[in-house]
């Protein structure tokens, strides 16, 4: 059969219809009665919800929310200085941008789905609509399940708002959780296993949050055990298979692949994507502003913004001898990308400065992985050498200069900050239009199959099978070996615990939307945290009240009953 793609054009279409018709009815009067009353307006209502989560996943705040700083990345340069110095609260706008944007994208699939449960929509085929409630229903159980991850109790509202509200009552997390389990359930019965438009959600997609978010709750045994088996299936499932490396599975050439099970689309027009994808510049250094001589910005390289970057903790977890993740996934050289550049440097072996010629493509900076001796920093002059920043103090007045030309170190040597560091490049975005563009045209991918070989593992180290678990592991891990290094990349039973399971998630998974949820379902989000060996910036401060966030500000002030929506523990109002 042959497979269409649901470009954004589809869902900005569709919304441009509903926006004229917004122009001659005012929004507070459209309702699940008055509206979706055809098979044309419900796919239109439909598609707007994908719109929504693209506004959920397209911009800085989903990363700070869910991904860093943890235990794995730590703040670059221009991170939001709550999350920088680790002093979130009520008025951090990403606690709030998370806020406002689920719960106005759940009012949207709250009428969507009353209207398609009982309006009469006499072209409607009965298929269909069992399809697009499996797709609304996963919606809104996936806005749902960021909102008690990240809050806690919260306000369950299956009813769209149709007038002022004022008051507001929280509802325990036990009860959402079975509300989101009962919507997954449904959107599995009813689901197809396959769409004709890439980027729809399918079976496939909602067994993989389903299993996801058993092993969050882990209520008994039995919940570990449909972990496992909606794992398994999905892994079973013909409809996707793993791409063979890292390189293949993040290579622009080939974005819409077979190892996506939820991807949020875009498209290469920009004036279709809105504010577009942003999320391309949260982990890229500012490599053209510290060699402006040979760098300029481009779009293999990235634009800067400087927000995220990994812990060395991170760093070390790759072994770069036969892991070919670290490569695939992490950019830590630069070439010179002018046609041709001088610089005056000055050098090792004469004690002066000296005239270098730079050309197109050369060698101009690298990061080691692993801090170079002096003679390696030297062997490889005039290319700059950026060591750990936690040599700085030790070593900057020892490096060679015009004013200290007997120094220990080459004049090459220079230290990482928090605007030059290793850089994830798996979200970059060479298909925008130019180098400075902010709106990035790839789809974002939010759940894909090789994370579902590591929840099939979770669930079977869980239940006691770590042969089974070290199978599954190992598949990824065989997938992601150098040429030749597959039988070394293999692990045995006796490795797996759950710090191990951990790992592999942070080598696997590092900067896809999960890792602060990883921490709190294994129970070792305080642990890591607070370990300076993993992050140096947030140990100390990191409480236990924080595993939930706090309330909007916002939301507090505009709600009539305080006494019964209180502030999250540990927070001020």
């Amino acid at each position: 059969m042959r497979t269409l793609y649901l470009y954004l054009l589809v869902v900005c279409c569709t919304l441009q219809s509903c926006s004229s018709f917004l122009e001659e009815t005012p929004y507070n009067k459209i309702t699940a009665g008055n509206f979706f009353t055809t098979a044309k307006e419900a796919e239109q209502g439909v598609n707007g919800l994908y719109f929504r989560l693209r506004e959920l996943y397209r911009t800085g705040y989903i990363l700070y929310m869910c991904e860093a700083p943890t235990d794995i990345w730590k703040s670059a340069q221009a991170m939001d200085v709550e999350f920088r110095t680790w002093t979130i609260d009520a008025t951090s706008g990403s606690v709030s941008k998370l806020w406002n944007n689920c719960y106005i994208s759940i009012n949207q699939a709250n009428a969507i789905i009353k209207a398609l449960e009982n309006n009469e929509i006499p072209d409607l085929a009965d298929a269909k609509r069992a399809q697009f409630l499996g797709e609304a229903k996963f919606i809104r159980a996936h806005f749902y399940y960021h909102l008690v991850q990240q809050y806690g109790d919260v306000e369950l509202r299956t009813e769209p708002t149709e007038s002022l509200i004022t008051e507001a009552y929280k509802t325990p997390a036990a009860e959402i959780w079975n509300f989101i389990i009962d919507e997954l359930n449904f959107c599995v019965e009813n689901l197809p296993q396959e769409q004709s438009v890439y980027g729809r959600i399918t079976r496939e997609a909602a067994k993989h949050h389903l299993a996801r978010v058993y092993l969050t709750v882990k209520r008994s045994d039995k919940d570990v055990s449909e972990a496992k088996r909606l794992s398994e299936e999905v892994i079973a499932s013909s409809a996707h298979s793993l791409m063979n490396s890292h390189k293949d599975l993040w290579s622009t050439d080939n974005i819409r692949n077979s190892e996506v099970l939820f991807p949020i689309l875009f498209t290469q027009n920009t004036e279709l994507n809105g504010s577009g994808n942003e999320l391309h510049t949260m982990f890229t250094a500012s490599y053209s502003d510290h060699y402006p001589n040979a760098l300029v910005r481009d779009l293999t390289y990235g634009r800067p913004w400087s927000r995220i970057r990994p812990t060395y903790y991170l760093q070390e977890l790759y072994d770069e001898t036969k892991d070919a993740r670290w490569e695939d996934c992490y950019r830590t050289f630069w070439r010179v990308n002018k046609e041709e550049a001088t610089d005056m440097v000055f050098s090792p072996y004469s004690k002066k400065s000296e005239e270098v010629v730079w050309k197109k493509g050369d060698s101009v900076m690298i990061i080691p992985k692993h801090p170079w001796t002096k003679e390696q920093v030297k062997a490889v002059w005039p290319v700059w050498v950026w060591m750990p920043d936690e040599m700085r103090e030790e070593l900057q007045d020892k490096v060679q200069s015009e004013t200290n030309p007997n120094g220990e170190w080459p004049s090459n040597t220079k230290f990482q900050s928090g605007t030059m560091y290793t850089t994830l490049i798996k979200l970059q975005d060479p298909l925008r239009p130019s180098a400075n563009e902010m709106k990035g045209v790839r789809d974002i991918v939010v759940f894909r199959l090789g994370e579902t070989y590591l929840l099939a593992a979770e669930a079977c180290h869980l239940l006691g099978d770590n042969k089974k678990a070290a199978e599954y592991i190992n598949v990824i891990r065989k997938r992601a070996a150098l040429p030749g290094k597959e039988k070394e990349m293999e692990i045995t039973a006796d490795r797996i615990n759950i710090d191990f399971i951990l790992d592999e998630r942070a080598r696997e998974m590092a900067g896809e939307f999960c890792r602060w949820y990883d921490l709190k379902r294994t129970g070792k989000l305080y642990e890591r945290m607070n370990n300076p060996d993993m992050n140096e910036i947030v140990a100390g401060k990191f409480q236990e009240y924080h595993v939930l966030r706090p309330i909007p500000r916002d939301q507090l002030t505009r709600i009539s009953n305080p006494e019964d929506f209180p502030q999250n523990e540990g927070y001020g109002n």
